[in-house]
């Protein structure tokens, strides 16, 4: 999640009463540590507020750690089940989908976990350098493509489609400036290293001036 989908998410959120979002699922969530230390905004600018409104979070990853509610894989049967058990209103899945190989099935599974009348809230990279973790597809959906994921699984309405723009590359190399400089600069003139490497380097340069885009939908299941 970037800082532009927390600023997004704490806006649209605060649209919907307790009843349509308690409780919530975040898929793909992370640690606590990650939400409130590696990325504070995540947890300060989209948990805090829910938690003041009282609405009950679950916190559900593929591993295990602190903060984790429901450490399950989605793609399981079992797995699936421990999330639906939970009976969650809502789902917030946030730059999840261009790291699942089949994102049709994704989508289905968010659909099938909240009840009907169910929110679900969605962020995916639309301008955004590749970055694995484990993989990237590079699904790089515009917010129609990425409300067409959900509207072509059954009966959906859409509420909400916007770009959102984050910050750029320069906002993180500025951090340490000296060494991504060198290692982009060395990495020029050795692609016989890797050369899919070496074009992840050269392409992530665009985005020094160019900002970050997201795409992000907010849909309800009827």
């Amino acid at each position: 999640m970037m800082l532009c989908d927390a600023k997004w998410l704490q806006q649209v959120l605060a649209k919907y009463t307790v009843d349509e979002l308690s409780p919530l699922l975040n898929l793909g969530s992370s640690t606590r540590d990650f939400r409130e230390k590696k990325q504070p905004f995540v947890h300060e600018l989209v948990f805090a507020p829910l938690l003041f409104r009282d609405i009950k979070i679950i916190h559900s990853d593929l591993k295990e750690g602190d903060g984790v509610d429901i450490a399950t894989d989605i793609f399981d049967e079992a797995g699936l089940a421990k999330i639906k058990a939970a009976k969650p209103k809502a789902v917030l899945c946030s730059h999840m989908f261009e790291h699942i190989a089949d994102r049709e099935q994704l989508a289905k599974i968010i659909l099938d976990i909240v009840p009907n009348g169910g929110l679900f809230f969605i962020t995916v990279p639309h301008s955004y350098h590749y970055h694995a973790d484990p993989i990237d597809t590079m699904y790089r959906p515009n917010p129609d493509e990425l409300a067409q994921l959900f509207s072509g699984q059954g009966n959906v309405e859409i509420l909400e489609k916007n770009i959102l723009t984050g910050d750029n590359y320069w906002s993180h190399i500025k951090k340490r400036p000296l060494t991504l400089f060198l290692r982009h600069f060395l990495r020029f003139f050795t692609p016989f290293l890797g050369i899919s490497k070496w074009k992840r380097s050269m392409c992530k340069l665009y985005w020094l001036a160019n900002n970050y885009k997201v795409s992000a939908i907010v849909g309800r299941k009827l």
